[in-house]
């Protein structure tokens, strides 16, 4: 018969071998998990892609933005906003035509409107002068008018005499 104590050596040194093996096996695959886990981070991160997490960040932020909103037949949002902006723009600048046409026909109006002040300010002027002139001559046609009327009444005096005198001359030489 064995010894007790080399049954129970027997019996320890196998489960003791194998909670060795066990542990180390164990901490290997826990190694490997870990090492994993480290190496799917460091691809989140960008670290062995030589890209960084922010360009990576940045590439899947733009390829959303492109592709929102957008179906098979459509532009991404982003270029619907890019086209309305660009819309919008162009209406702006066609109201600032039409304040720009608008201004210019406000100038225009208002320098015909000088234009047409300076014209009446001549005219009247210049019809005071005309009235003026009227009024003198008118006065002078009367003035002279009255003249002839009193010398045709002294043209006729002066051939009523006139003729007085021949028929006297007349008469006597005829009769004598």
């Amino acid at each position: 018969m064995t010894p007790w104590w080399v049954t129970l050596i027997a019996a320890i040194v196998p489960a003791v071998l194998t909670l060795i093996g066990s542990l180390t096996l164990s901490k290997k695959s826990q190694l490997r998990k870990n090492t994993e886990e480290i190496q799917k981070l460091a691809r989140q991160l960008g670290v062995n892609d030589e890209k960084t997490f922010h360009a990576e960040f940045s590439d899947q932020y733009n390829n959303i933005m492109n592709n929102i909103g957008k179906t098979p037949n459509d532009k991404a949002l982003t270029g619907q906003h890019q086209d309305m902006l660009k819309i919008l723009q162009r209406d702006f600048q066609i109201i600032n035509g039409r304040y720009e046409k608008e201004d210019e026909s406000y100038r225009s109006f208002t320098m015909q409107q000088k234009n047409l002040k300076e014209t009446l300010d001549n005219f009247s002027r210049d019809y005071a002068k005309v009235i003026g002139l009227n009024a003198k001559l008118f006065n002078e046609t009367i003035a002279l008018k009255n003249e002839i009327d009193k010398l045709k009444a002294a043209n006729k005096e002066l051939r009523s005499e006139l003729s007085k005198g021949k028929d006297m001359g007349h008469g006597n030489s005829l009769h004598m």
